[in-house]
């Protein structure tokens, strides 16, 4: 999913990582944090991935050096907050990712009641302007889903899968994957075995 910069409070604008799909093509901008990963490298990587072996520096497909506070144990909980229009999309979002992750990470609902400091909120903000977007704030435990309407449902699952990987720490990375980086097209609308790497490889195996 494309990634830009554009917040208006100060405070979120370091720590954001924004995507945005016009559905159903789609490009993207790299994230702040990594440079984009290099064609030869993807294709090396997509392939080992693809045939389950390990990535060899898994550390290029992360945002950062270390796992986030609230996902170092490998669950990353997550609530939604009020309305949210995007709950089937959401649910095959986190179940795609869940059997992806084969038990070594996983995401968890919590009802709001029972959230915590280390809960993540996802929060629908709709933006009228006719693309499909998402935007996740590791630093502050939060994702916005900004899609006004339902027009790509694929895509609106693509969306919501890519802030969810963001949130669990993989960063932009290859062409063909979810989390595909700028003009790294085509871009995945589902969990691909790269993505799992991203998460899995160099954090919790």
């Amino acid at each position: 999913m494309p990634s830009f910069k554009k917040l208006s409070a100060a405070t979120l604008a370091a720590s954001a990582i924004l995507g945005t799909v016009a559905a159903p093509a789609a490009s993207a901008k790299s994230d702040p944090v990594r440079s984009l990963i290099s064609p030869g490298t993807c294709k090396t990587i997509t392939k080992l991935a693809n045939d389950g072996k390990p990535v060899p520096d898994p550390s290029i497909l992360h945002d950062e050096d270390s796992v986030k506070p609230y996902f170092q144990d490998g669950v990353l909980e997550y609530k939604v907050v009020g309305d949210f229009p995007y709950r089937k999309q959401l649910d095959a979002a986190v179940a795609e990712w869940n059997k992806a992750l084969k038990g070594k990470a996983s995401l968890k609902e919590v009802k709001p009641s029972e959230a915590d400091d280390d809960t993540v909120a996802i929060m629908y903000k709709p933006d009228p302007n006719g693309y499909v977007q998402g935007a996740a704030y590791p630093d502050h435990k939060m994702v916005f889903i900004k899609i006004p309407n339902a027009q790509y449902p694929e895509a609106v699952q693509g969306t919501i899968a890519h802030e969810l990987g963001h949130m669990m720490g993989a960063g932009h990375s290859c062409a063909g994957a979810l989390m595909a980086g700028a003009n790294q097209n085509p871009i995945s609308y589902h969990v691909t075995p790269l993505d799992a790497a991203a998460i899995i490889q160099g954090q919790f195996d």
